[in-house]
């Protein structure tokens, strides 16, 4: 019997297979979804539309984060709310100021393919948002994050480069893939109040991962600011990624642009309760980060107890770095052989991430047969 096949037998009855640990998928929901989940139970139960615009959830939304209905903009998940809103932003940036579309008309005249608004972030963030904007001819510049900036940007290296020209800043607090802080609520205040003609993208995916006691969110801070955006998701903490539910805040007259670019009824009666469930539900967050801490623990105990440098994330992944020769598509590619697969890193423009990996958490017995393979390949 070949190991896939061994593997598929004693398994099966406690995975599905393979073991994707290379999503950041979520790993539980909250008890108060599964109760909602419970309650539509029969042929008629989803043949009806919520209000047009979602006003239960916005309701329960600004509640939960201080702000106004018209700073909030619902949609199937954050990943199509930054497709469509970034580009919108820079592209309404160049066309208000008459220095900035001078300067994009003069490059494209000469064949230079530049927006002259570049967005800035750190080398080691959310791959998707650098790598699609250079491929779609935005300028990109990534700042020094790893190692040798404690896993953070700083912000000496922010104002090095929106002093000398706005740009749309992109934060993802905390960071994916580090799991750290790429700047603290201060910090972004900061750069908020001393740069108005830039804009700043907080990416809030995992911010309820982190204690309000040791950081407060941006979100009460969205009806103060013109150029500050905020973005959620249900996807991870919330453990709702199949259901697909994201939101942005954002000043009043962006939300009124982006809801004038799509239809009403976006998200259905179903999706809407359980993320109402979800925002109101006063023991799962606890519970979550209690599960979290241990299996972070039980999974970063045996990457370092092989060599692997750990970086301490405080979310539901784990990056890990080789300070040798291997590279994360080997150890990729060796756990994909026993059925598990983790995440590596493709190249971002000039930026090349071999050495690094990155592991999200899984449920139950699912980490402990991770545990297991990592012993007898790194050991």
């Amino acid at each position: 019997m070949s190991i896939s096949e061994k593997f598929a037998t004693e398994l099966a009855k406690d995975y599905t297979l393979p073991i994707n640990l290379g999503l950041n998928d979520g790993t539980i929901c909250p008890k108060s979804c599964i109760d909602i989940m419970n309650a539509h139970n029969d042929r008629t139960c989803l043949r009806n539309y919520t209000t047009a615009d979602n006003d239960p959830l916005l309701e329960t939304i600004c509640a939960k984060d201080g702000v106004k209905p018209e700073n909030i903009y619902v949609a199937n998940g954050s990943g199509p709310i930054l497709k469509q809103c970034i580009p919108w932003i820079i592209e309404q940036k160049i066309r208000s100021s008459t220095s900035l579309k001078a300067k994009y008309l003069f490059k494209k005249k000469l064949g230079m393919n530049s927006t002259t608004f570049p967005i800035v972030s750190g080398r080691l963030t959310y791959f998707k948002v650098p790598l699609k904007a250079g491929n779609a001819g935005l300028d990109v510049h990534l700042l020094p994050l790893g190692p040798e900036t404690n896993w953070k940007l700083r912000l000496a290296d922010v104002e090095a480069v929106i002093s000398k020209t706005p740009g749309l800043v992109y934060i993802c607090n905390p960071n994916n893939p580090t799991g750290q802080l790429m700047l603290t609520r201060e910090e972004i205040i900061t750069l908020l109040d001393k740069y108005p003609d830039s804009v700043f993208w907080v990416d809030e995916a995992y911010v309820q991962y982190i204690p309000q006691t040791e950081h407060e969110p941006l979100s009460n801070l969205v009806p103060k600011y013109d150029n500050l955006y905020v973005s959620r998701t249900f996807s991870f903490a919330y453990g709702l990624a199949g259901v697909r539910i994201g939101y942005l805040l954002g000043p009043a007259a962006s939300i009124k642009a982006f809801e004038g670019a799509v239809t009403n009824y976006r998200l259905g009666t179903l999706q809407e309760q359980l993320a109402i469930a979800a925002l109101t539900d006063e023991n799962h967050i606890d519970e979550l980060l209690e599960m979290t801490a241990k299996d972070r623990e039980q999974i970063g105990s045996v990457l370092e107890e092989y060599g692997v440098e750990v970086v301490p994330s405080k979310t539901h992944f784990i990056l890990g770095r080789f300070p040798d020769n291997r590279t994360g598509k080997w150890l990729a590619d060796e756990l994909k052989k026993v059925g598990i697969r983790i995440k590596h890193f493709v190249d971002v423009q000039e930026e090349k991430y071999p050495e690094y990996f990155r592991i999200t958490l899984g449920v139950g017995k699912e980490n402990d047969y991770l545990c297991e393979q990592l012993r007898k390949i790194l050991g």
